[in-house]
């Protein structure tokens, strides 16, 4: 049984949000793509204590324990369908939105 290509993405049920989701990359990928989450939508914020690294963007929260992999995205209540497409593509995701 084959796996499935990366990036994944896989719905976080337990969170208040219905529409938050994990998403799944290549180990190999994750520096250069939070570098450009960075870039896109603002400081990278690194947590030591909790082990965990975070991005607050406009419309969304970019979450991941240290090493970047998988990132949780929580939406905002001003996330639109366009801030979700624009992210889609930076992660390179081809999946249902």
């Amino acid at each position: 049984m084959s796996e499935a290509p990366l990036p994944t993405r896989a719905p976080v049920h337990a969170c208040i949000h219905p529409q938050t989701f994990k998403y799944f990359f290549h180990r190999d990928t994750v520096t250069e793509l939070w570098r450009r989450l960075a870039e896109r939508y603002g400081t990278l914020k690194m947590n030591g204590a909790f082990r965990m690294m975070e991005i607050e963007g406009e419309h969304f929260f970019l979450r991941s324990v240290i090493g970047g992999n998988p990132i949780t995205v929580i939406r905002k209540r001003s996330c639109t369908d366009a801030a979700i497409a624009e992210l889609h593509a930076i992660f390179g995701y081809e999946g249902p939105p």
